[in-house]
């Protein structure tokens, strides 16, 4: 009977350690690995249907420049020059909050709108098209400009917060430019024409404009 004793004590011997819980050690690597786990991070991502007014590649970052369907101003960030010819074009734009670096300022942070997708639509636009070549012809016809220049030209185009062309009339002379009127243009809500005063940086509708210039001549 006796010699059973030992097989039974090597029995127990083994049923402990199959129950035996890891050890410490291996117990904190697993919550190490656990608590050095980091959550990505969401991209909310926005669908719109948006009116393609036009490029712009003159900045630190490319931008398309968007009507929304409440006709204010919308500009997207893109690595995509959206061409020309779809001007005024109805597009499926997806966006999402991107952060930027401003170039030559501690490259300090700030946030914009990035496009991450966009395709053409069929549809009637939000705001009738009206094209630059219609807007440097309707200046030249004024006749105050066609009395006193010889050019006109595009300063600026709508960006955001800002719906309106700038443009800039004179005369090429041998080594220079002579500046003669400035003109807001508005293509949105409605089309208009409007005398810009860069000395009070306001602008009058042409009617105005003209009475105002009457009631001061000598």
């Amino acid at each position: 009977m006796t010699r059973f004793i030992p097989l039974l004590a090597c029995a127990l011997i083994f049923s402990s350690c199959g129950n035996k819980k890891p050890s410490g050690q291996a117990l904190e690597t697993a919550s190490d690995s656990v608590e050095t786990r980091q959550p990505e991070k969401m991209i909310v991502t926005h669908t719109d249907t948006l009116q393609f007014i036009h490029f712009e590649g003159n900045f630190d970052y490319w931008y398309n420049i968007f009507l929304n369907a409440s006709k204010d101003t919308i500009s997207l960030v893109t690595d995509s020059a959206i061409d020309d010819r779809f001007k005024n074009t109805l597009f499926e734009v997806k966006w999402f909050a991107d952060t930027l670096y401003e170039a030559g300022d501690n490259d300090s942070k700030y946030t914009a709108n990035r496009m991450s997708h966009f395709r053409p639509l069929k549809g009637k636009p939000f705001v009738a098209p009206i094209t630059e070549e219609q807007i440097l012809r309707d200046i030249r016809n004024i006749p105050e400009v066609r009395s006193g220049a010889d050019q006109a030209g595009i300063a600026e185009r709508p960006s955001e917060g800002k719906n309106y062309y700038l443009v800039e009339t004179g005369s090429r002379e041998e080594d220079n430019f002579s500046r003669f009127m400035m003109f807001r243009v508005y293509i949105y809500p409605h089309y208009e024409i409007k005398v810009y005063d860069p000395a009070q940086d306001t602008d009058f509708s042409l009617e105005a404009w003209r009475k105002l210039s009457a009631s001061v001549s000598p």
